[in-house]
């Protein structure tokens, strides 16, 4: 029997009401984490996410970059495809916006090997080919075009320029720091 959300922040948190959250303890089992991730229940899949990035608390033993990858896909995924509006789910252009950020950690992240990095493009770009209009707007709108604020990251994307289909939304995405656009998204906090 799987535990509810509810279940899950219970176990974890101490929620006053009108009053901040505390957690109860720094380490989650990356059992209970594993479970989580398999949920059904895009809430759930959110609160997992959160927990995840959560500096307070610590994976034992830690999370593998191949099993967090998986999950990222898998719940980013959903999210772009559902558009939730639930407390911890984030709706498709908030998604891809996360994208950003956690595409460009990975990037400057030396011991990440770039073989994930070709991964995540080659599901971006799936992504993309299978999604009606409005995924493929907000792949271009809210993740791509801030990829390509950064030049290496550009050129890394360069190849969906030989691609019919992907040629499109690197055009698109282009046009944005082209013309200037430039946010906060997905760069390193001190320049």
């Amino acid at each position: 029997m799987s535990e509810s959300l509810q279940e899950i922040i219970n176990r974890l948190w101490n929620t006053p009401r009108n009053a901040e959250w505390s957690p109860k303890t720094d380490v989650v089992a990356l059992s209970d984490i594993q479970r989580w991730m398999g949920s059904s229940d895009i809430e759930t899949l959110g609160f997992t996410h959160s927990l995840l990035s959560d500096t307070r608390f610590r994976v034992e033993p830690p999370i593998s970059i191949a099993e967090y990858i998986h999950f990222t896909k898998n719940y980013y995924e959903r999210c772009l495809r559902e558009n939730p509006d639930g407390e911890w789910s984030s709706p498709s252009y908030i998604a891809c916006g996360e994208l950003v950020n956690i595409f460009a950690s990975l990037w400057r992240d030396a011991l990440v090997p770039r073989s994930v990095m070709d991964d995540l493009k080659a599901w971006l770009g799936q992504l993309y080919r299978e999604g009606d209009t409005k995924i493929r707007n907000c792949i271009v709108q809210a993740t791509i075009e801030h990829l390509f604020e950064q030049e290496p990251i550009r050129e890394f994307f360069a190849d969906w320029m030989n691609d019919d289909v992907l040629a499109v939304a690197h055009r698109e995405a282009s046009e944005w720091y082209q013309g200037g656009g430039n946010t906060p998204l997905g760069k390193p906090p001190f320049g």
